[in-house]
């Protein structure tokens, strides 16, 4: 799922995908607004510059005309190995077990993290109806129609996506249906952010390499240290007691 803006970046996800799930047996899509992407196995949606997020997104899903959707973001990048039979397994039992939605990488850790969790099955926590950020498109699967009801028919930006998820968690019957999460993190996506604000995140570069032996390719622009410094502010801040109010 990505836009015009954001073409610099889909060489490197997907080298990323070859080297670490070279036995995928999905089809694969990018979603965007007018650009062409030649790469073999790899189709592209374009859905016009006059669409917002939303309308990609749900033009996206009627085109591929899927019972489940698999969802990565552009700068979600794989850091290793995807175990294939494992994500087979676990499309067999969502369409079992009728599962509207399951989060393949809780990359904040706000689900996995939580005290006194409840599990559907072995490492498969079931998500709280009424918990906030509990619907993500960061690396999951989805029933396309669960999608397309969230979607719902407006058009708007990923924020207000994001908004209304919250709205309905906090709504008295809050989430509907059966929502999972993966705790093993099978979609592996890194946990340090690649792009903030429209530039790499310097630590992502250095992460690349050494970790995933993996040099960049796109020439993005970098963030400075002064808002390395400020991000790292903001994030510590919202995660401390009273944190968010004090940075507003």
């Amino acid at each position: 799922l990505s836009c015009d803006g954001y073409s610099d970046l889909w060489d490197d996800f997907f080298n990323l995908r070859d080297k670490f799930w070279p036995d995928c047996p999905f089809k694969w899509y990018v979603v965007t607004e007018t650009k062409d992407y030649n790469r073999a196995g790899v189709e592209v949606i374009k859905c016009g510059k006059e669409l917002n997020w939303a309308g990609r997104f749900r033009k996206a899903v009627k085109t591929v005309e899927s019972k489940y959707i698999g969802i990565f973001l552009e700068d979600y990048f794989i850091k290793s190995k995807i175990n294939t039979q494992r994500v087979c397994e676990y499309l067999s039992f969502m369409v079992s077990d009728d599962v509207q939605f399951l989060n393949m990488d809780d990359s904040f850790h706000h689900i996995d993290g939580l005290p006194n969790k409840v599990y559907y099955k072995e490492n498969l926590i079931i998500i709280p109806k009424h918990l906030r950020y509990g619907l993500d498109t960061a690396a999951a699967i989805w029933n396309s129609d669960y999608l397309l009801e969230r979607l719902g028919e407006d058009d708007y930006s990923a924020w207000r996506f994001e908004k209304d998820r919250c709205d309905e968690a906090l709504s008295e019957e809050g989430y509907k249906g059966l929502i999972l999460c993966d705790e093993l993190h099978t979609f592996n996506v890194s946990s340090i952010p690649v792009v903030i604000q429209g530039v790499f995140y310097p630590g992502a570069k250095r992460y690349n390499e050494k970790k995933c032996g993996y040099k960049i390719l796109s020439q993005r622009k970098t963030m400075g240290m002064w808002a390395v410094f400020k991000y790292r502010l903001k994030v510590y801040c919202s995660r401390a007691k009273h944190g968010r109010r004090f940075m507003k």
